[in-house]
């Protein structure tokens, strides 16, 4: 496939100039100039096409190059025949029409064998040739370093070579462009200044390949030969280091109208990175410092407690020694224990409701019930600790029942003829007094009433009522997880996912607190520990977390997630936020090594031989390397396939093969990953030559 992006002769003139000049001299009405708008898409795949010269097909000045979704827009003459340019695309020329502003342009990619190509009618048999090389990792970033060696016969004095190499994901079909090196011949660098009005220094109105460009040099000619040669070296970041990687060459030779040459090359495949095999493993930490963990806290939860106290007829005190009162003081005394001793409880409020009978005279029996209010109140509060009563708020209320309470006795045992006669009271008055006068005539009043149902409302129930702030309790909190998560407090999921045993549950309840609370710290620090833990990350848990002023353990876990994602480069970043103290040395001297630096290689290198041997391989210390892999275990399928990178590396590949044949014997999925490494994908390409 060939690159849309490649520019030919970017040029830009003075529009205002030309149209006021050439409108003087014909007399053209202003009116015939339109502003011309539109989109250069490639008809194969309908992808817009950046870098395309629109040209007068006449006077092949130029008026616009597209931009990187492939549009433009500029003033011409109507009537205008404007020719659409671009390497690798047969031009094609269309005519402005009165009226038309907006151009949709399609260019059909050009079919042109490679390699074989005219220039003034004489066929070119010498290539220009960069040099064979490695794609190279250090971190995400994938580097490339070549020489492009171009022959005398091929270069004249008004040509440029336009070189763009292309980096290519095999793996997700994935074209990356690489930074461009462009190679001008001395008339034509002079030519752009001279008859474009270019400023080659400004990438803004002159050209904007302007930065890239090399002019040609006696420098720049190759020792012993007659070609020149020209360094090249770029790198670009990946996501995927494992990916399978190729690097593509387009080249192209333009005069100032036409393409002379152009040829595609691979000069890379696969990626050289023997730090694959770096085996590594840390354990992540959970918060210890107190002030990122959620504070305790009590929640307002309401309680309600009976305590039935009988009072004598007519007296305010209760007899304490009653066995009933026996069995309610007793109750309320456990009760005040268990406020008492529960962690973090107190009491809020306490409140006492008492009820006489309405035997006997109303404003006399509220009186009494008061009293009697008045003294339950008192022996309750002789009963709470000073620590626990100190704040709270006692209410009371005390009232007389009335006599429908007496009806609604009756009507239970279904005594009919005596309810209708108090009913019918009831209904002639509605003063308590009055109707306790009438009551009083009635002929059951001392044999049912006074006998049976009034002695059931002097015995005054009165009931505590105490609201406590305390903290939930585990099942409390699953209960209130289980009606609706997002009523829980940060506390509470603290309290929820550090005392469940269940991994699975554990980590929703993390979640869910992610979810309620996404700057929830603590929670997506022992989301990433639960992840760690059996082998995986979420690098993304952290990330807003992580710096200066994060617990060392969040800057800590980030790192340890990002190398384990493979995107060291943003490990790298995270790295200078952890302490750099004896027990992270290791985990710092891996991000090194992974980016990159090797200062402290030794650290790495002590955890074994076989990543001290992958360290040397990355260094290019091959000799070294070779003598390592010597020593490593014999039955394991990497041991020969990193003698088959050693003496692939010393130009014995018929011995490498021989090994890599061993590593598949050992390790068939080895044979993958050797497709994509360019330390060894040759031999299985040229097999034939090295099989014994």
């Amino acid at each position: 496939m060939i690159p849309k992006y490649i520019s030919t002769h970017t040029r830009r003139l003075a529009l205002a100039f030309m149209l006021a000049f050439v409108m003087l001299a014909s007399g053209v009405s202003a009116q015939n100039v339109v502003r011309v708008t539109g989109q250069v898409i490639a008809k194969g795949d309908n992808e817009p096409l950046s870098g395309v010269n629109i040209t007068d097909a006449s006077s092949k000045h130029a008026y616009a190059v597209t931009d990187l979704d492939g549009k433009f827009a500029f003033n011409a003459f109507n009537g205008t025949t404007l020719r659409f340019s671009m390497v690798g695309f047969n031009p094609r020329n269309v005519k402005l029409k009165n009226g038309q502003t907006n151009l949709n342009v399609r260019l059909e990619e050009s079919d042109v064998a490679l390699g074989e190509v005219l220039v003034q009618t004489k066929r070119i048999t010498d290539k220009i040739m960069p040099e064979q090389t490695d794609i190279n990792i250090k971190g995400n970033y994938l580097y490339v370093s070549t020489r492009v060696r171009v022959p005398r016969e091929m270069f004249r004095q008004d040509t440029r070579l336009v070189v763009q190499p292309i980096l290519n994901n095999v793996t997700r079909g994935k074209l990356s462009l690489m930074r461009p090196l462009i190679y001008d011949a001395k008339e034509y660098h002079r030519t752009q200044d001279r008859l474009y009005n270019f400023n080659m220094n400004d990438t803004v109105s002159g050209d904007p390949l302007a930065s890239y460009v090399t002019v040609k040099s006696p420098s720049l000619r190759e020792k012993g030969r007659t070609n020149d040669i020209i360094g090249y070296n770029d790198s670009v970041y990946v996501d995927n280091v494992k990916d399978e990687y190729s690097c593509d060459v387009y080249m192209a030779i333009e005069d100032y109208t036409h393409i002379l040459y152009r040829d595609t090359t691979i000069i890379a495949r696969g990626t050289v990175n023997p730090l694959r095999w770096l085996d590594y493993s840390f354990a992540a930490q959970k918060l210890s410092d107190p002030r990122f963990l959620p504070k305790p806290e009590k929640q307002l939860r309401d309680s309600r407690g009976e305590v039935k106290l009988r009072f004598p007829i007519g007296k305010a005190a209760f007899d304490s020694a009653d066995p009933q009162n026996a069995v309610e003081i007793d109750k309320l005394r456990r009760q005040i224990e268990d406020i008492a001793h529960s962690d973090g409880a107190s009491i809020q409020s306490l409140s006492l409701e008492g009820t006489s009978s309405p035997d006997g005279k109303y404003a006399s029996n509220l009186r009494l019930a008061e009293k009697r209010m008045a003294f339950a109140s008192r022996y309750i509060r002789s009963h709470i600790p000073s620590d626990l009563s100190r704040e709270v708020a006692f209410r009371s209320s005390a009232k007389v029942a009335p006599w429908s309470a007496v009806v609604s006795l009756m009507k239970a045992d279904s005594l009919k003829a005596e309810t209708e006669q108090m009913e019918n009271i009831l209904k002639r008055t509605k003063n308590i007094d009055a109707q306790g006068v009438a009551i009083r005539r009635l002929p059951f009043f001392r044999s049912l009433l006074e006998a049976k149902y009034l002695p059931q409302l002097r015995r005054v129930d009165y009931t505590l009522n105490y609201s406590i702030f305390r903290s939930l309790t585990h099942d409390e909190i699953k209960q209130l997880y289980d009606k609706d998560y997002k009523q829980l407090s940060k506390f509470e999921f603290y309290e929820l996912f550090s005392n469940e045993p269940d991994q699975a549950r554990r980590e929703e309840y993390q979640r869910r607190a992610l979810e309620v609370y996404p700057s929830f710290l603590a929670a997506a620090n022992d989301l990433q520990v639960s992840l760690l833990g059996h082998g995986m990350s979420d690098e993304t848990l952290l990330e807003k977390f992580v710096g200066e002023d994060a617990p060392q353990e969040v800057n800590t876990n980030q790192l340890i997630a990002l190398l384990n994602a493979g995107h060291f480069s943003k490990a790298d970043s995270v790295a200078a936020f952890v302490n750099k103290s004896e027990d992270n040395r290791l985990l710092l001297a891996v991000n090194d090594v992974l980016n990159g630096r090797y200062d402290d290689y030794e650290t790495v290198a002590a955890t074994g031989e076989r990543n001290e041997c992958c360290l040397l391989l990355a260094m290019k210390r091959n000799d070294e390397a070779m003598a390592l892999a010597k020593k490593l275990p014999e039955d394991e399928g990497l041991t020969h396939y990193l003698r088959a990178i050693c003496l692939n590396r010393k130009d014995d590949a018929v011995g490498a093969y021989d090994e890599l044949m061993k590593a598949f014997e050992l390790d068939l999925s080895l044979e993958e990953v050797a497709k994509v490494d360019g330390d060894v994908n040759n031999l299985l390409l040229d097999k034939d030559k090295y099989k014994k």
